[in-house]
């Protein structure tokens, strides 16, 4: 099947209702709105990650750029992952005694620092908003707090925790404490927590309200940094929302919240911002959502992995090696997993391939070189008002993810002349990016293992 779209006009979508069932739990309405670090509204500090003065191709070769660095820490984390274990279970033999896996959870190697997606949420009694970096791919949430001994500049102010009522340090017996790589008890739980880029944060694991837009959440844990290193993209912390035990997520399921969470991602010319929910309200109003089963990776347990069991083009099966997206146990390498961090979706070098093949036996329009954009399969738009495009499907288990050509496809000159594939290759592992993932609502319910699609206009 192939769509006709008119390239040089990208719609502005509305943002749209997210909600399938639940328990009858009485659940507090938990929404907050995402925004892109180079939104109009982002209260980004640095000039150098928000210049609302670049055009919206240059927004995109830039995100390209930041894209291909989360990349290759991802693919890092991967392999760091693996070699923990095998270090730990060395250590387990030597020592005839059990190894804790929480250090499976500790060092999350993504590029922290060019986080795509931010947002605003509120600490303690009374609340102090706190604009925080959204990330699928780790688990912490933290956020700088006074007295700093090195903090970086931030366009909110500092969290204050002795103005808050409700703040309590978590001591070393607390099942959260256990989770993180402890460097310290004397005045509680000390923690350190390191990313891929250098980024770090250091400080005091405390407990305290958490509020998101109307709801409230008490008692939730989350990292006081007193010491934090880098940019962080000017944000004051991060939400993790990764399937570990320290995410906010794991987090609001004991709080009697739902183990939900969903999304629906502007396109990236969309002027509006995009909803995240949490709990059952997250599902609540959603029909024809598809779901797929998360796939476990026992080295890499954080991240969404999901099966990926074919591709087509244009209505055509794409035909690659058959064990480009399964996981090998033993390293961890392989599988495709969901990153609302990363921009590109990237294939398994075999499959992608196959699929510039498949894409190149269907288009009309004029190939040109990618290299000037770090891109691969570009073409020429010059003098052409209409443009006839393929669109993909990803057959994931049991649901289809459908990609329409403004998922695939994205201008890459200010000129408006050159379009590229936002895809590219890897090898270990592929990605689902977010250019793929807007105008979906993407479900996450991890109470049932699932993941869910439904194309719509966010």
């Amino acid at each position: 099947m192939k769509l006709i779209i008119i390239i040089l006009t990208l719609a502005a979508a509305a943002a749209g209702a997210v909600g399938g069932g639940g328990d009858h739990r009485q659940q507090p309405v938990l929404r907050v709105e995402l925004f892109r670090r180079d939104h109009l509204l982002s209260p980004l500090v640095d000039s150098t990650t928000s210049r609302p003065n670049l055009t919206m191709s240059e927004k995109f070769l830039e995100a390209v750029k930041r894209s291909n660095r989360r990349r290759d820490a991802i693919v890092r984390s991967i392999h760091e992952a693996a070699a923990g274990r095998r270090a730990a279970a060395a250590a387990n033999d030597d020592a005839g005694a059990g190894v804790s896996s929480s250090s499976a959870y500790y060092n999350i190697p993504v590029a922290a620092g060019d986080g795509e997606y931010l947002t605003q949420i509120a600490l303690g009694t009374p609340t102090q908003v706190v604009t925080a970096i959204v990330d699928t791919g780790s688990d912490l949430m933290w956020t700088q707090c006074l007295p700093c001994t090195s903090c970086h500049a931030q366009s909110s102010p500092v969290f204050n925790p002795a103005t808050s009522s409700t703040y309590q340090v978590v001591n070393c017996g607390n099942n959260l404490c256990r989770d993180l790589e402890v460097v310290s008890c004397d005045g509680g739980c000390e923690y350190e927590y390191g990313y891929g880029d250098g980024s770090s944060t250091s400080g005091v694991f405390a407990t305290d309200s958490v509020t998101l837009g109307t709801g409230s959440v008490p008692n939730i844990g989350f990292g006081c940094g007193h010491t934090n290193l880098g940019s962080f993209a000017g944000a004051g912390g991060l939400v993790g929302l990764g399937q570990g035990p320290l995410s906010l997520i794991s987090q609001l399921n004991s709080a009697t919240v739902s183990k939900k969470f969903s999304y629906c991602l502007v396109s990236l010319s969309s002027p509006n911002t995009s909803a995240l929910i949490f709990g059952d309200t997250a599902v609540s109003s959603a029909t024809g959502v598809a779901y797929t089963p998360i796939v476990h990776n026992p080295i890499n347990p954080t991240y969404y992995y999901i099966g990926l069991a074919g591709i087509s083009v244009a209505g055509r099966s794409v035909l690659y090696p058959t064990q480009s997206f399964a996981i090998d146990d033993a390293t961890g390498n392989g599988g495709m997993i969901l990153d609302s961090g990363t921009t590109l979706t990237y294939l398994e070098v075999g499959a992608y391939i196959a699929v510039l093949v498949a894409l190149r036996a269907v288009l009309t329009n004029p190939i040109v070189s990618g290299a000037p954009y770090g891109l691969d399969l570009c073409f020429s738009t010059r003098g052409m008002a209409e443009l006839t495009l393929p669109d993909m499907v990803f057959h994931f288990t049991n649901a289809d993810f459908v990609l329409e050509p403004q998922n695939l496809f994205f201008m890459v000159n200010t000129a408006g002349t050159v379009a590229c594939l936002a895809m590219a290759e890897n090898t270990g592992l592929s990605i689902l990016g977010n250019i793929q993932q807007q105008d979906h609502l993407i479900v996450y319910d991890l109470d049932e293992a699932q993941i869910g699609f439904q194309s719509t206009s966010c």
